[in-house]
This record gives structure tokens, C-alpha cells and sequence, in this order.
């Protein structure tokens, strides 16, 4: 099959990274239709090329030696806000941001506690991301997707919810393209949200690092039945601001490690080994990655 003109080659992917690290794709496509998802799968398909798909580009740790297949950022972002109902349609690559930005102009609640949250929908949806107290999953009310040969969709009224902490049916079923969602929203007062949305965005500017970082690492252990936060056992270890090479972790949040400028894939991965190892030399505790590794490590 002939390459598609909107499929390049060569594309550097620290700059689809949020963390600002990763070598090149051999191919790379911004997926802004359906249309296009299905071209661009079809000729990965044809060439026999692995894909990978990306949102933002947030909780991913692509490799320094980059990605040898073809992977896909999804652009398809619309939104549709139905009034009087309690129902936002969105497609995958709407920023949870505009989501939380909607909710301020139009007036409805449901999103204020992922303001700041530096990913898609689709992003959120796949690794049911969580921010003060709330998970993602919580406010959706079904998902549309295409799996390679159909498409599909899940409607949380006619099924148990396909999710858990920091994961999703999708993580399970990596071919899966997440298209659109439905999300459960309420009407209320757009000063009220407004006055939230500031709260989150205060609290995360202090408990958070505002440099280049994927989010938190590590996901938070069980311990003795509940959850503990990770941050605390690798700050307990006395980890905060180590540094490898010019990755380090945050002397702001011990959970997340921030890319000082120039910081490689490897620095990164020595210190995610260094608090893993302290951390389990210390509780017993194995932490368990949030990231995705994307590519030859």
C-alpha cells in the first residue's frame, strides 16, 4: 500500500511528550477523522508495523532509540454539549482542560477536580486517571471504539463499569482505538464551578512540580488494605531531589520526576530503579508503574 501524504517519517517524539524526551517514530500521523484512523491502520497493517496511539503525551516514557512502527496522535476533538440533558459527547482528543473550561462557561459540574490534568479524554479514559479523590471513569457514561475490524462501544447502563485503579478494559486490549465518549455531567451554577476549578488549580501549583514531568510515576501500593501514596514512601526514604543525570525527582512531589532540560529515556529509568529499590529495601513495598514505556528499552 502507498504511504498516505499525511503519514511522516521520522518524527522526533519528544515533542509529543510531555515530559519533552524520545527518539524518532518511524512513522508518525495525526489522526484528525475516522476516516483517517482507518487509512492510517490500514497501512500499518499493509507494512506489518506496530502502532502505538497517543493523546497528549502524558504518562509515557518513550525510549531514546524512539518507536519502529507507526504511532498516531489523536486531534479528533469536537464537543457537544446537549442543554437541557445531562449528557457531554466528546471525541477522544478533546483536552480534559477544554472539558473543565466547557463546564465554566455553559454551567455544569462533574470535571472541576481534573482541572490542570494534562491529557485527552481518550488519555483518561484508557488509564482511568485520578486527581483528588475522583477517577475518570466515574463521570463516563459509555465509550466508542474501534477494535481493528469494528467498531464498538461500551455503555456503562447495560454493563459493569470495564474499569479499575489506574486501568480500563483498553489497557487490556491495547488494538482498541478509543473514538468518542458520553460523559455524565449536572447542571449548576458557572461561578460555583469556576470558584472549584481555581481551589484545584491553587492546590496542584502547590503540591505539584509546574517543570516537565509525565505525572506520577509510580501508582499508589496497598498497604495493610488501604491505599498509601507513593510519593510519601519514596520521600520517606529521603529520595526527594536525587538526581540522575538531569532527571530528578521532585523535591515538590517525590512521585513525580521532572526533566531538568536535556534528560534522557536512561536517567530517567536508573531513577525510577533507584526509588523502586529504596522503596522496597525500606517497606517491602514493590511500586508498581503508572508510565508507559513506549519503545526499545
Amino acid at each position: 500500500m502507498i504511504k498516505p501524504d499525511f503519514i511522516c517519517t521520522d518524527k522526533l517524539l519528544s515533542r509529543y511528550s510531555t515530559l519533552g524526551i524520545g527518539g524518532e517514530a518511524d512513522f508518525f500521523a495525526k489522526i484528525e477523522s475516522q476516516a483517517r484512523l482507518l487509512e492510517a491502520l490500514e497501512f500499518a497493517k499493509s507494512e506489518d508495523l506496530d502502532t502505538f496511539i497517543i493523546g497528549r503525551g502524558s504518562n509515557i516514557l518513550f525510549s531514546d532509540e524512539g518507536f519502529r512502527g507507526l504511532v498516531l496522535k489523536i486531534y479528533m476533538k469536537r464537543m457537544h454539549h446537549f442543554v437541557p440533558q445531562d449528557e457531554l459527547s466528546v471525541e477522544a482528543g478533546a483536552l480534559v482542560s477544554a472539558v473543565v473550561d466547557l463546564g465554566m462557561e455553559t454551567g455544569f459540574t462533574g470535571f472541576e477536580n481534573f482541572a490542570g490534568l494534562p491529557g485527552t479524554v481518550g488519555g483518561a479514559i484508557y488509564g482511568n486517571a485520578g486527581c483528588f479523590g475522583s477517577e475518570f471513569w466515574e463521570r463516563v457514561r459509555a465509550a466508542k471504539f474501534f477494535d481493528g475490524k469494528d467498531f464498538g462501544e461500551i455503555n456503562l447502563s447495560e454493563q459493569p463499569a470495564p474499569h479499575s485503579y489506574r486501568s480500563s478494559i483498553f489497557k487490556e486490549h491495547p488494538n482498541w482505538t478509543i473514538i468518542s465518549a458520553s460523559l455524565k455531567i449536572e447542571e449548576a451554577d458557572s461561578k460555583l464551578v469556576a470558584k472549584k476549578v481555581g481551589e484545584v488549580v491553587y492546590q496542584r501549583s502547590k503540591k505539584q512540580p509546574q517543570v516537565k514531568s509525565v505525572g506520577c510515576i509510580f501508582e499508589n501500593p496497598v498497604r495493610d488494605g488501604k491505599r498509601v501514596s507513593a510519593g510519601k514512601l519514596i520521600d520517606e526514604t529521603g529520595l526527594k531531589g536525587a538526581r540522575i543525570g538531569n532527571a530528578e525527582i521532585s523535591p515538590v512531589h517525590a512521585n513525580f520526576f521532572v526533566n531538568l532540560g536535556g534528560a534522557t529515556a536512561n536517567d530517567f529509568i536508573e531513577l525510577i530503579k533507584l526509588a523502586r529499590g529504596r522503596v522496597f529495601e525500606k517497606f517491602k513495598i514493590v511500586l508498581k508503574e503508572e508510565i508507559i514505556r513506549v519503545g526499545v528499552f
